[in-house]
């Protein structure tokens, strides 16, 4: 029995990446981008290459200035690397969640000697259901807070080090990641680890550690000053954009986006927690309890807690913000989950397996109810949906059953709690309804539709995520927008491009003249049946459900029109 643990033990490490590789790496290519966050990244990207310009971030031809460039750079990486594919889209993302929890697995070995804690730690971290959604989604949020995590590892490993050369050291590479942060998404990736290393300091009273500051800031400069020195130069207003729109207004101006209650994030924390909802309390108060790691665990709680509360205070709001959450949390349960099962404490075990077996079972009655049109006022799958409904039906008996046996089998419910939402992520992409497909993934539509779109001269889109899809699908960066700004409002007010986006008032006089050039194609996204009434009638009309293409064929000149009717005649003549 011994030997089977020592083998098992000699093998976690490859068990480990075997989860990683099978729950994030296989799904990547399995489901079209939705839009309009897929879309965007893997277009900017795309565009990044095909221009060669890695300093300036283009969308559609505009300047795009929402983020800065290191988030991009990793998607171009990634699209050189494996082409430009579903999996090459989402590849920087889901590395990002795999390199954090290895971090974190370091991290927990380091703070507690023990390598059952770190798998542990790693394993709840990579199956936080939180963090599954986003590390295999193609946002930023999985890249940068791997470097907001190794910025806060960095301090607390250089508080804790001994000798002036090792602090030094380990200043430094807090302040290279801090700076890959802030290269990722801005002085958000600045202002987290601030926010908890200064009250803890504080609390450790160790003020002493700031005078190691300049060593962070120097590398911290070193990394990010060559873009940003270089963006200045070639886009003057980038950095008053940046920070006043994306940063001041966005989290705490009247006019900020997303918009949500100061108690926001406590049910996502909360949902986010799953598959290890109902061991959370328990594991919680079993690695408190625990004085000798106090000290510990106390940082852990600032690095939890006081990030919660900055981005609970914030008016914007997003679920992904608090993603940095969840790597203390993952540690400190990994440490109670450890120690709850070394202690055979089978109840608390099973009371998580009933959590998961009512959850699951619950979304698999709500999905047959609303698939079979049972509840709502229509069904939620279609007739010819009947395969993505069973797969549907899969995704959440998946998480029934691996609750189950963990229920069944609690001293291996560590491996079988972390299976739980492994048929939701492989099966998700073909348990997709029509209607969902038709709203949020354009994709299919445009592949049906490729040909008429290949052939058109301009291609208009109302929508602009679905704008971008065009443009990722058609490969080409001069899709026109039909009425609408969006997102892009500051690239088109900053753009030499007159004629990028048209006015509905000034369409149909646009149209006339643009069908001397070439034929023309709107898609349009709206409600089934619905069309924006001042589009002049089409050469061809193609309606799915929230998706319309309409076809205008290329005009021919008068000049042309008279000299084929002259040809015609003289023909006829002969």
């Amino acid at each position: 029995m011994s030997e089977i643990k020592n083998i098992a033990q000699k093998y976690t490490h490859w068990l480990l990446m075997l989860l990683f590789a099978v729950a994030y790496l296989l799904p990547l290519n399995n489901r079209m981008l939705w839009i309009p966050d897929e879309s965007r990244y893997a277009e900017i990207s795309r565009e990044m290459i095909q221009r060669g310009d890695w300093i300036v971030p283009h969308l559609l031809g505009l300047h795009y200035f929402e983020k800065p460039i290191a988030g991009y750079w990793l998607n171009s990486i990634s699209q050189l690397l494996f082409g430009e594919s579903h999996f090459a889209v989402r590849f920087a993302s889901a590395l990002s969640a795999g390199l954090t929890a290895w971090l974190i697995y370091w991290f927990s070995q380091r703070l507690f000697h023990s390598q059952k804690k770190a798998i542990a730690a790693a394993v709840c971290y990579l199956s936080f259901i939180l963090v599954y959604a986003i590390g295999t989604y193609s946002v930023l949020d999985s890249m940068v807070t791997l470097w907001l995590d190794l910025t806060l590892v960095c301090f607390y490993v250089s508080l804790q080090a001994n000798t002036s050369r090792q602090k030094l050291a380990g200043y430094a590479l807090m302040g290279v990641a801090a700076g890959l942060g802030f290269l990722t998404k801005g002085f958000i990736s600045l202002a987290v680890p601030v926010i908890v290393a200064l009250p803890y300091l504080f609390y450790r009273r160790q003020l002493n550690e700031l005078r190691y500051l300049w060593i962070a800031l120097l590398t911290l400069l070193l990394v990010s000053l060559p873009w940003a020195i270089a963006i200045h130069l070639r886009a003057p207003d980038y950095w008053h954009y940046f920070f006043w729109v994306e940063h001041i207004q966005r989290f705490s101006g009247a006019d900020a986006q997303h918009k949500a209650p100061f108690w926001y994030y406590l049910p996502i924390l909360i949902a986010g927690c799953l598959p290890w909802l109902g061991l959370a309390p328990a594991a919680l108060k079993q690695s408190w309890r625990t004085t000798s790691i106090r000290p510990v665990v106390m940082f852990l709680l600032f690095w939890l807690l006081i990030p919660f509360l900055f981005f609970s205070i914030a008016k914007g709001k997003l679920p992904t913000y608090i993603l940095p959450c969840f790597a203390p949390l993952a540690i400190l349960l990994g440490y109670g989950i450890t120690e709850l099962l070394a202690e055979k404490r089978w109840r608390v075990i099973r009371q998580n397996a009933w959590v998961n077996m009512a959850f699951g079972g619950l979304l698999l009655v709500a999905v047959l109810l609303l698939g079979s049109g049972i509840m709502g006022k229509q069904p939620l799958y279609l007739a010819n949906d009947h395969v993505a409904l069973a797969l549907a039906v899969l995704c959440f008996a998946g998480w029934l059953i691996a609750g189950w046996f963990s229920y069944r089998k609690p001293a291996q419910s560590l491996y079988l709690t972390a299976l739980c939402p492994l048929a939701l992520g492989l099966l998700l992409g073909w348990s997709l309804p029509t209607s969902l497909i038709n709203s949020k993934l354009p994709e299919a539509f445009i592949t049906q539709h490729q040909q008429e779109l290949d052939s058109s001269r301009f291609v208009f889109s109302n929508d602009v995520g679905l704008a971008v899809s065009l443009g990722w699908q058609l490969k080409r960066d001069d899709i026109q927008l039909y009425g609408v700004d969006g997102e892009l409002a500051y690239g088109l007010a900053d753009s030499s491009q007159t004629d990028k986006r048209v006015k509905t008032e000034d369409f149909p006089a646009w149209l006339n003249s643009a069908r001397q050039q070439g034929n023309v194609s709107v898609v349009t996204r709206n409600k089934p049946g619905e069309l924006p009434k001042t589009l002049p009638a089409a050469d061809q009309m193609i309606a799915q459900q929230n998706f319309t293409l309409l076809y205008y064929r290329q005009a021919m000149s008068t000049d042309k029109a008279e000299n084929s009717a002259g040809d015609s005649t003289g023909n006829k003549h002969e």
